[in-house]
């Protein structure tokens, strides 16, 4: 089912947790909501399935109007971060519970949650208590009850934050697989990027109630709107510093970073993102201030002029702090910031 969310604005007082947001979600995509603690995504994701009323603006579904409609009415499927499965009925049971809430035949409802434990690849569970389940099973627990009333859009919150960093690795592959497989409109609200980046057709970076950027994942993180979203996006964090354009050269104080720049001549900041170095023989001079291991890479800080930018470099390069080594960034990896943080190009 296609989305359309137009104007939406949520006001408490002066302030505005969401404002004037405009999106259009595309049938069966997968879209992540994407940004820090108090960015407006979880305030979105709720008035969306209808336990938040918007201050202004529409949203619709399918082409209705479904704004002042109730949440039991808007065919969604709604996972929360805490799971909400019932520790006294087994997994059978929770997944049935939407349908036995309807008036569902037993048997039915018997046969549907089985369908959807298939699904989620937890049918030989049937007969466990939530305690016994792992958390990334309880997810898929929770998302099978979800799934089961045959929505139209599933919305999911934070759903792998309860999680550790393996399960979560699996369980978003999980969330990724259930939803290309059912073919759902799905929107989930995360503030980890890479999580994002990871399983979203696109993504709506937020900040302050505002959308920064709404784009493919590769998209964005290649070509951010602004500071940002150019922030936001990436591990280790992109290297923000000044720089200065003058005759068509970027300059970091004295040292030349590129030739043939066509910006106009001023004052920027510069992001470098630490992949986008390539050591070299002749370059750039800089001196290795912080050396890190991470396994197949190393993560370097390196002193260039007055900053300290971070590098990364392949693990097999033998490098120790104080080493000097030369390096030269690939071409249209330097971004160019104006004054307001809006990204004026990339050379």
């Amino acid at each position: 089912m296609e989305i359309k969310i137009e104007n939406l604005t949520k006001a408490y007082g002066d302030f505005k947790a969401v404002d004037n947001m405009n999106l259009n979600i595309a049938d069966g995509e997968l879209v992540g909501l994407l940004g820090p603690s108090g960015c407006g995504k979880s305030t979105t994701l709720f008035m969306l399935a209808g336990l938040n009323d918007p201050t202004s603006g529409h949203i619709y579904f399918g082409g209705k109007d479904v704004t002042k409609v109730a949440p039991e009415d808007r065919e969604i499927g709604l996972v929360f971060q805490n799971y909400a499965l019932y520790p006294h009925m087994t997994v059978a049971d929770n997944i049935m519970f939407p349908l036995i809430n309807r008036k569902v035949p037993k048997a039915e409802a018997r046969e549907r949650a089985q369908e959807m434990a298939k699904l989620v690849q937890l049918d030989h569970l049937m007969d466990r208590k939530p305690k016994a389940l792992s958390g990334g099973q309880q997810q898929r627990v929770a998302i099978a009850r979800a799934l089961v009333k045959k929505p139209e859009v599933l919305l999911l919150d934070e759903p792998l934050s309860n999680l550790d960093a393996k399960l979560r690795v699996e369980t978003r592959e999980e969330i990724r697989r259930i939803q290309q497989e059912v073919g759902i409109t799905t929107i989930f609200v995360t503030h980890d990027q890479e999580e994002a980046m990871s399983i979203s057709d696109r993504i709506a970076v937020m900040e302050k109630g505002v959308v920064q950027q709404f784009e493919v994942p590769q998209k964005m993180y290649l070509n951010p709107g602004n500071l940002f979203v150019a922030q936001f996006l990436g591990t280790p964090q992109i290297n923000i510093f000044d720089v200065t354009v003058k005759g068509g050269k970027i300059m970091c104080d004295d040292v030349v970073l590129r030739e043939g720049c066509k910006a106009a001549d001023g004052n920027y900041k510069a992001g470098v993102r630490p992949e986008a170095f390539n050591v070299s023989e002749n370059g750039i001079l800089v001196k290795a201030t912080h050396v890190r291991m991470t396994g197949r890479e190393l993560q370097l800080r390196v002193a260039l002029a007055k900053e300290e930018l971070r590098v990364l470099v392949h693990s097999d390069m033998q490098v120790s702090v104080g080493t000097e080594f030369c390096v030269t960034i690939r071409d249209n990896q330097i971004l160019l910031f104006d004054q307001t943080g809006k990204t004026v190009g990339k050379y």
